[in-house]
């Protein structure tokens, strides 16, 4: 909050505009430890709503035919890897995540899925150390999408937008998603290139999950907020702000992302009228943060018909 307050001023770019959510959320499993982000602020989960796969009881069923006793099935470190930390087993990644690594061998699958966890494990303490360990992985699983999945997230948290663009790409060549597109919209921002995020925006809106239009509402915002359009920027939050059942933390990041831009606007007694409005859903959004997350109004579901298609044209 000091930022807000110390300066009367915002950076020239922000990511998504959000002070705490820095970045779009993530549209698969494995969950996204707390920290990173281009912003350096508040993360997002790595899985629309849902919990970490390790943190979730098991169900009993059929045995996995992939099923290793040893945290590394490996008798040795071979050159390059890094170590696993303690605690890791493959009955902690999800039954998805592991179907994704059955065309390897068995010890090979294990090996590439431990690394994955212990990316997205260390990453709030040790970014650099969960890059080593998505690089890994990816390494030594090119294609298996949730190996490069890793690797494209972690780089991009460490601001290594090349590296993170390269990989966002090559996942969705491997899988077909649409939902990494809000990434590579903003991985073209964080390479100085704004008008490729709203070009890239404009083409795949129409396919994406309505979760997932709600990010690029903010990555195309921030992209005309780089080239200096802080009306139409304004324009695209304040319609997204407006959006009935619009869930609470994206309200916030919307609030936020107003803010900013109309600090760059230089309409600084309407920016700093919204502190209070700001601090008052931070204190309601983060101490049910878990709760909050996931929360799409069904009626986002036609977003691209109400509102892509006006404001993201």
């Amino acid at each position: 909050m000091e930022e807000r307050k110390s300066e009367g001023k915002k950076p020239a770019r922000q990511s998504f505009g959000g002070q705490k959510h820095s970045g779009p959320k993530p549209p698969r499993k494995f969950g996204a430890q707390k920290g990173g982000g281009r912003g350096g602020k508040k993360p997002f989960n790595k899985d629309f709503g849902k919990k970490r796969p390790h943190s979730l009881p098991q169900e009993k069923k059929e045995p996995d035919r992939l099923r290793y006793p040893s945290q590394n099935p490996y008798d040795r470190l071979r050159p390059k890897e890094p170590a696993l930390p303690k605690g890791l087993s493959w009955d902690m990644l999800s039954s998805s995540d592991k179907d994704a690594l059955r065309s390897l061998s068995r010890e090979h699958a294990e090996n590439v899925g431990l690394h994955i966890l212990a990316a997205y494990e260390l990453e709030g303490e040790d970014l650099p150390l969960a890059l080593e360990h998505a690089k890994w992985a990816a390494s030594n699983a090119s294609r298996i999408d949730i190996a490069r999945e890793c690797l494209a997230l972690m780089a991009y948290r460490s601001q290594d937008f090349k590296t993170a663009l390269k990989e966002f790409l090559t996942v969705r060549r491997l899988n077909g998603e649409s939902d990494w597109i809000p990434f590579i919209a903003d991985c073209y921002r964080g390479l100085g290139e704004p008008q490729k995020a709203i070009e890239t925006i404009r083409k795949e809106s129409p396919d994406a999950s309505a979760e997932s239009k709600l990010e690029m509402m903010l990555v195309m915002a921030g992209a005309f907020a780089d080239l200096k359009d802080t009306e139409r920027a304004l324009k695209i939050i304040r319609s997204m702000k407006a959006l009935p059942g619009l869930p609470l933390s994206y309200k916030l990041r919307a609030c936020e992302a107003e803010q900013t831009f109309l600090f760059m606007a230089g309409k600084k007694k309407e920016a700093d009228a919204m502190e209070k409005e700001i601090e008052d859903m931070e204190s309601k959004v983060f101490p049910e943060e878990e709760e909050e997350e996931g929360l799409v109004d069904f009626d986002l579901e036609n977003l691209d018909e109400r509102v892509i298609e006006d404001l993201l044209s």
